[in-house]
């Protein structure tokens, strides 16, 4: 008998013996006078001529092989859909075949191009050739190990290995497995490696980690990175060139145990199914218990129900808000037992109606508790049943009433409220209209020193009169009881009316007005709160001014109209701008204030602003004077603003 290692190194030399066939060689002659493509050359001595070890480098040079096909065009795992792959008795070649040339497996083929070496393979490219008419016949796989493979000698042929796989993953490029010798323990030397466009074809999805695995294809190598000798592949060319070893085996022996098993496995399958459903039983008493606890421990009545209204069961919360025996309550019909009232009928027992209703429940002696009913329903299995909560509203109807009440003796409030501001509008204006007209007489007709009497009494009331129009109008905008008038109003017309109502107060002080309002400038507003915007905020100006310049400056935008107002008087501290706006607050108070006022100007123009759908901005600098700029938009006359009740009242 031969020794098992001789076997390999004999079956190699078999293997190459197909070179020699008479057939093929008078075949290659024949192909050398049609085509003329040159003597061939041993692929051996042109692959290491490629690699240019020890011999001058061919690379690029054009090259006649002559050869089997083992891989057909497009048939091998890799993504380049052009490359097939001739082999003859010294070594293989991937060859990039033309598309005219149809070559299949096995035929013998006599092909001519450039050679290149490009990331460690060898490789024919630009080639053309003829198949040779000879008997088609493919060469033997020569059997090796993964560490046999991993080498020059054995590249571009024909090989069918044995390994364990190691690891498989996915890249960019396609699926791939890495093997190793089977009971190795030394990496993975060689990949198995499949392209995106031959995934279904190939199936690297049914194999493992760990399965033994037969590959027969074409041993390459594709290195990205120099020295490009490191990295060795086995190209298959068809889902049969790849296949599991051992399987078989393996089913039929766990097929065995199986069958030899199955009475133990069987009894033991049986005890642990009776401990697994006396366990089962006992969590579901438990939690059925749990529940009940729990039912019985809230406050609010709980009765489950079947889809025609019977009782099934009650909890003693229910049995007390009705003020009966809770065994009495199971069997009869729930809509009777909660209420005589018509609000809950068949279509809430149906679910037709909103889940959630108010009712009352009449205990026997004839009391009745609000309360509020809502409907669930609950699968267990196939089985439905109906949950109906009840909750006791009687606080909140309390709660309710006295919410009513208080909002009625607020709205009663409001209606004095109004009532009083419009007595003290008539009450309090006749009297000082009269007072202010005798004074300008007094002081038209009078003499010194009568006539500085009724100056002082003049101003004084038309100090009161400001300060009572501003109460007034903050009462108004904060009961919501202004209303908007829109119409089309002339910007300039308003300024000049303001100015006018502060003459004297400018003529004065002996303060320069400039007024920068082009004739044009209107917009569709209140005239009457726009007068009364401006006026308090020229009046501010006026007031904190001593000497300099009070400019007024009015110009259309694309929304509606800017004014501003700049003065250069005290001018406002940064501590106190977030106050600017309040009622009644004022830079300066207490006994020893410098200026007058009530403190409502700002805060009613900021008001009147909002009311009008505009905006309101201050700038200023302390010592230096102030710039009150406000914006409002043009209204169309079905755009007035609704009046708001504000967030704070004036009192």
């Amino acid at each position: 008998m031969l020794r098992p290692s001789v076997w390999p190194l004999l079956l190699l030399g078999i293997g190459g013996l197909w070179a020699t066939d008479p057939a093929e060689s008078t075949a290659h002659s024949v192909l050398d006078d049609s085509l003329r493509l040159g003597p061939a050359e041993p692929i051996a001595d042109i692959r290491a001529d490629a690699d240019g070890d020890n011999v001058p480098d061919r690379t690029g040079e054009t090259v006649t092989v002559a050869g089997r096909v083992t891989g057909e065009r497009g048939r091998l795992a890799v993504p380049v859909p052009e490359l097939g792959v001739v082999q003859d008795s010294t070594g293989g070649l991937h060859v990039f075949l033309p598309g005219g040339l149809v070559a299949e497996r096995g035929d013998s083929l006599r092909i001519r191009g450039t050679l290149e070496h490009a990331y460690g393979l060898a490789q024919l490219r630009d080639a053309e050739g003829r198949v040779v008419e000879t008997d088609a016949r493919t060469p033997a796989p020569l059997p090796l190990t993964v560490s046999t493979a991993v080498g020059e000698q054995y590249e571009g042929r024909l090989a069918r290995l044995q390994g364990r796989v190691a690891s498989k993953g996915t890249n960019r490029g396609g699926d791939y497995l890495r093997l190793q010798d089977r009971g190795a323990t030394v990496p993975a030397q060689i990949t198995v490696f499949v392209a995106n466009r031959h995934g279904a074809r190939f199936g690297l999805d049914r194999f493992a980690e760990g399965d033994v695995v037969e590959v027969t294809g074409v041993v390459g190598q594709h290195d990205f990175e120099a020295p490009y000798d490191d990295y060795y592949q086995i190209e298959p060319r068809d889902r049969g060139d790849l296949a599991q070893v051992g399987w078989v085996s393996t089913y039929l022996w766990g097929a065995l145990l199986t069958l030899a098993g199955g009475g133990l496995a069987a009894g033991v399958v049986v005890i642990g199914l009776r401990a697994a459903v006396r366990r089962r039983t006992r969590e579901v008493e438990e939690s059925r218990a749990r529940f009940r606890r729990l039912a019985e421990a809230t406050l609010e009545g709980i009765a489950l129900y079947e889809t025609d209204g019977e009782i099934i069961d009650v909890n003693a919360s229910l049995a007390e808000m009705l003020g009966r025996d809770r065994a009495a309550l199971i069997g009869e019909d729930i809509t009777e037992v909660l209420t005589s009232s018509s609000s809950v009928e068949s279509a809430w027992l149906n679910g037709t109606a909103d889940p959630s209703v108010e009712a009352e429940l009449y205990r026997p002696d004839g009391t009745a508790t609000p309360v509020e009913l809502e409907r669930r329903e609950v699968t267990a299995g196939d089985a439905t049943v109906h949950v109906c909560a009840v909750r006791n509203i009687s606080k909140r109807k309390e709660w309710e009433g006295e919410i009513l009440r208080a909002k009625q003796e607020a709205e009663q409030m409001a209606r004095l409220k109004s009532t009083l501001i419009n007595n003290m509008s008539h009450e309090l204006r006749t009297p000082i209209t009269t007072i202010t007209g005798y004074a300008e007489v007094i002081m038209e007709e009078g003499e010194e020193p009568h006539q500085s009497f009724a100056a002082q009494i003049r101003e004084s009331g038309r100090r009161l009169s400001d300060t009572l129009q501003s109460v007034l109008d903050m009462a108004q905008v904060e009961s919501g009881t202004l209303n908007v008038e829109v119409q089309e109003v002339a910007v300039p017309n308003v300024i000049r009316d303001v100015l006018d109502r502060h003459r004297q107060a400018i003529e004065d002080k002996a303060l320069t007005v400039e007024v920068d309002a082009p004739e044009g400038c209107t917009v569709a507003t209140d005239r009457t709160l726009l007068y009364r915007v401006l006026n308090n905020l020229v009046q501010n100006a006026v007031k904190f001014t001593d000497e300099g310049t009070l400019q007024v400056q009015a110009a259309p935008v694309e929304f509606g109209v800017r004014v501003r107002v700049r003065d250069t008087g005290v001018g406002i501290e940064s501590s106190f701008r977030p106050h600017l706006f309040e009622p009644f607050k004022q830079e300066s108070e207490g006994v020893a204030r410098e200026y007058d006022g009530a403190g409502l100007g700002l805060a009613l123009t900021k008001r009147l602003v909002d009311l009008l759908g505009g905006a309101i901005e201050v700038d200023s600098v302390k010592g230096e004077g102030s710039v009150f700029t406000v914006e409002l938009p043009s209204l169309a006359e079905s755009e007035a603003p609704t009046p708001v009740v504000a967030d704070g009242t004036v009192g």
